[in-house]
């Protein structure tokens, strides 16, 4: 088998609709999908696994995540190659040969990724630098990219050549089997976001390569499956949080590690208290308001979880390693 496309699904029936017809005819016979069901669906699941019988359904009974579930779809696959693959991802084989292309052309590249566009045409932002104390703030970082553009490259700029970087996002990402299982995989302690930059954390401290590549397009229609509602948009946008959290514990160290949780939180709780009290004055009725207000007491209330386990993770990568009884 050379390539195994590796998808998460949660509630996203019709955008994994639309990704699997866009490969489906005359699709290779090297060539397989494995289809994580997070929080399955037996119906949808059913009906799905009976009209795409050339693609492999994983039923997972809980909404482990997107780390947890890309392994358990690895642990699945049979391919020499690995792509991972967001359900709201319309890519061609022809890309996705190309991409395979691209990566047998440079020996040197574990992990790459292409050029994501929205329907609409819009670029989107694939690479960036490594979370660190210096680039928690957006401004710090514009600066960073103006003063010194070799060593922080714009993501969001044009480019028409190959892209070395520190990572790439996860919604579309390359990598052959052997270097993947010789990094271990994706790190589980993280249940949504900044798995990727983790990854390629890792494929970095081995001496691995990762890059972008502006050859190959496909169409990303983000936020497909993380933005179903207010109670799932703010769980989501709380993982972010959580997520440069758990990466900072994991690869900073001494006074860096803790002066970045630090600055996570200042740079966070005062505006989501600030939205809480026009939530308040709003009388609860504009959206927006409504997601950070959640995303507050969320937040709130995993900072007195670290206190008491002195555990960054979020509750619900914990729950993934509780064994079950």
């Amino acid at each position: 088998m050379k390539l195994s496309i590796i998808t998460v699904n949660y509630r996203s029936w019709g955008h994994l609709e639309a990704a699997l017809r866009a490969l489906q005819a005359d699709f290779p016979a090297d060539w397989e999908i494995v289809v994580v069901d997070n929080e399955s669906d037996s119906d949808a699941l059913a009906e799905f696994s009976a009209r795409f019988s050339w693609v492999t359904f994983v039923a997972n009974p809980s909404n482990s995540g997107f780390a947890f579930a890309c392994n358990l779809g690895a642990a699945k696959a049979r391919g020499e190659c690995l792509l991972f693959m967001n359900p709201d991802v319309i890519a061609s084989q022809a890309s996705l040969q190309q991409l395979i292309q691209v990566k047998e052309n440079h020996d040197d590249i574990a992990i790459l990724a292409p050029k994501q566009i929205s329907r609409s045409g819009q670029r989107q932002k694939v690479f960036d630098d490594f979370p660190s104390l210096l680039n928690q703030s957006k401004t710090v970082k514009s600066l960073l990219r103006m003063i010194l553009p070799s060593a922080f490259p714009n993501p969001r700029a044009e480019y028409d050549a190959l892209v070395y970087c520190d990572w790439v996002t996860g919604s579309v990402l390359l990598i052959d089997r052997s270097d993947f299982d010789a990094i271990g995989g994706w790190s589980e302690d993280y249940w949504m976001y900044v798995e990727d930059a983790d990854l390629c954390r890792k494929a970095h401290d081995s001496g691995m390569r990762v890059a972008y590549t502006p050859e190959v397009e496909v169409i990303h229609t983000h936020g497909g499956s993380s933005r179903l509602n207010i109670h799932v948009k703010s769980m989501t946008k709380l993982e972010v949080i959580i997520s440069k959290h758990v990466y900072t514990q994991r690869h900073t160290r001494g006074a860096e590690r803790w002066l970045t949780h630090l600055l996570i939180m200042l740079l966070r709780l005062p505006m989501l208290l600030l939205a809480v009290i026009l939530d308040v004055f709003t009388l609860w009725r504009i959206p927006v308001l409504r997601v950070r207000s959640k995303m507050l007491a969320g937040l709130v209330q995993y900072y007195f979880g670290v206190l008491r386990s002195g555990s960054w993770l979020s509750p619900r990568a914990l729950a993934n390693q509780t064994p079950q009884v």
